[in-house]
């Protein structure tokens, strides 16, 4: 049975009614939670797959209503909690491609300040198949870091497989230190999520792109990640210009899915819901081509969807895949 652990923060979200801000004048904002993993795992819930997110909370209300936020997404929590806070951050939706504007608040939070033991680690992935972790968090403080490297050590050694999102924050830290901490772990990956730009940045590798090949930097990207770290699923999300796409590496070779332009309303979390629909595949027992087709639709869905969590029922995928095709 599958069974994913993530471990990561789960933050407040703002985002203004009104994109920018002018000025000193008040606004309203819509507010809702939203963590790289926590993303993921709602989807996978929401698929009927046994999810499981370990962090830290506030022991006050904020905490109370995190905690009640992943139950009412079929999330298990296993928070711990106390007298710190919960991390927010501030948003400023990104269209056509570009980044989303944000702002964090999240230094000094339950989460970064919380050390896992070793003996809770063992006790919490006891029954788990598979552990859901990204990039982001061990860029939050030292103390993230080491649970990391904790976390994967000891699945490893229970033969439990790695899925991770690089997700470079350069907010959190900087290319080199991000640099450092994947050429620890890669090597114990399984599941590899990430995007040429991404991985050319962090690696200081020049890609190379064919005139007018849609998908050649990322398929050039897959190939120099496979050979240095012999990672046997590599899944890519593509952005070129306003189109937005994926890619799929497995058994040797790659897959690609269909390419989309969209209305994009609020990209936060897109990335998210492609690793979640494409790890569903596999756990669904998909072929190659399937799974990238179905990731990819729910990739460029979600850019149309408000919030970071996009609980999308397979339905809507295919609807919106035969609609966008049809056009």
């Amino acid at each position: 049975m599958t069974n994913i652990l993530g471990y990561g923060e789960l933050m407040l979200r703002h985002t203004p009614m009104d994109s920018p801000l002018k000025g000193n004048i008040s606004q309203e904002f819509k507010t809702n939670f939203g963590g790289s993993e926590s993303n993921s795992l709602c989807f996978l819930a929401s698929k009927g797959h046994q999810c499981t997110f370990l962090s830290a909370f506030p022991k006050n209300e904020l905490g109370l209503k995190s905690k009640q936020f992943l139950e009412e997404h079929n999330v298990k929590p296993k928070i711990i909690f106390d007298d710190n806070k919960l991390g927010i951050y501030y948003t400023i939706p990104g269209k056509k491609n570009n980044l989303s504007k944000i702002v964090y608040e999240r230094k000094d939070s339950s989460f970064s300040k919380y050390m896992l033991n070793e003996s809770l680690i063992n006790e919490i992935i006891n029954d788990v198949s598979h552990v859901l972790i990204s990039g982001i968090s061990p860029a939050l403080s030292r103390i993230c870091y080491d649970n990391i490297l904790k976390i994967v050590d000891i699945s490893k050694s229970k033969g439990i497989k790695i899925i991770y999102d690089i997700n470079y924050r350069g907010k959190l830290w900087s290319l080199n230190e991000c640099k450092n901490f994947n050429l620890k772990i890669l090597n114990d990956v399984d599941f590899l999520f990430s995007n040429a730009k991404t991985l050319s940045s962090v690696f200081n590798y020049k890609l190379n792109y064919k005139n007018d090949e849609f998908f050649s930097g990322t398929e050039d990207a897959i190939n120099f990640v496979n050979e240095k770290f012999n990672i046997p699923f590599i899944g890519m999300t593509v952005r070129v210009e306003d189109m937005l796409a994926g890619a799929l590496f497995n058994g040797g070779n790659i897959y690609l899915g269909e390419s989309y332009l969209v209305n994009q309303v609020d990209r936060i979390g897109a990335g998210d819901v492609f690793l979640a629909a494409t790890m569903n595949g596999f756990f669904n027992n998909w072929n190659n081509q399937k799974i990238i087709s179905y990731s990819t639709s729910a990739f460029a869905i979600s850019h149309t969807l408000f919030g970071d969590v996009n609980s999308i029922s397979d339905s809507e995928i295919e609807n919106f895949k035969a609609n966008s095709l049809s056009k």
